[in-house]
C-alpha cells in the first residue's frame, strides 16, 4: 500500500472571498440592469399610449376646428348673400319703365349703371323739346332724385342725348317690387 504523505501545508483558499463578491456583483448588475430595461419598456409604452392619446386629441379638435370654420363660413355666406339681396335692384322692371318714358323702344341707344347708384343712358330724340320731355317725365317718378342732361349733340337729323339719373334704391325697391 501506498501512503501519500503531504509534507507541504495546504495553503487556505484565498481567493474564494473576492470571486463570490465578484459573482454577487454581476448578479446584482445583472438584476439592476434587467429592472432598468423592464422600466425603460414600460415607460416607452407609456409614452406610446400617451403619444396616440395626442394624435387622436389633435385629430379630433382638426375636425372640430373644421366644422367650426365651416359653420363660420356659411354663416358669413348667408349673411353677404343677405346683403347682395338688400342690395340688388329691380333692373328689367326700372328698364322697362325708363324704356315706357321714351315715345319709342327704338330712342334708346344705350345705357349703363355706376355704382354710385347711377343710370347713364344715351337716347336719340327728334327735337330739343322732347329731350325736355324725356327729362321731365323721369323727374316725375318718385325712384329718380335727380336727373342730369350731361351732354346733347346733333346727329343727322336727330339730337343724342346722354342723361345721368340719380336713383333712390330704397324707393326704387319699394314701387317696382323685389328682385328678379
Amino acid at each position: 500500500m501506498n501512503t501519500e504523505i503531504n509534507l507541504l501545508e495546504k495553503q487556505p483558499n484565498k481567493y474564494i472571498a473576492p470571486v463570490v463578491f465578484g459573482i454577487l456583483f454581476i448578479l446584482l448588475m445583472v438584476g439592476i440592469f434587467a429592472f432598468l430595461l423592464i422600466q425603460k419598456n414600460n415607460y416607452e409604452s407609456q409614452i406610446e399610449n400617451q403619444e396616440s392619446k395626442i394624435a387622436q386629441i389633435n385629430t379630433l379638435l382638426m375636425e372640430h376646428q373644421e366644422d367650426t370654420s365651416s359653420e363660420r363660413n356659411l354663416k358669413q355666406l348667408e349673411q353677404a348673400i343677405t346683403s347682395l339681396q338688400a342690395e340688388k335692384l329691380p333692373i328689367v322692371e326700372l328698364y322697362k319703365r325708363v324704356i315706357g318714358l321714351l315715345t319709342s323702344p327704338q330712342q334708346l341707344i344705350d345705357y349703363d349703371f355706376t355704382e354710385e347708384n347711377e343710370l347713364i343712358m344715351n337716347a336719340s330724340f327728334d327735337n330739343l323739346n322732347d329731350v325736355a320731355d324725356f327729362v321731365t317725365r323721369l323727374l316725375e317718378q318718385p325712384f329718380i332724385d335727380d336727373t342730369e342732361l350731361t351732354s346733347i349733340r346733333n346727329v343727322e337729323s336727330a339730337y343724342q342725348a346722354t342723361l345721368t339719373i340719380s336713383l333712390n334704391n330704397k324707393i326704387l325697391v319699394e314701387e317696382l317690387g323685389e328682385n328678379e
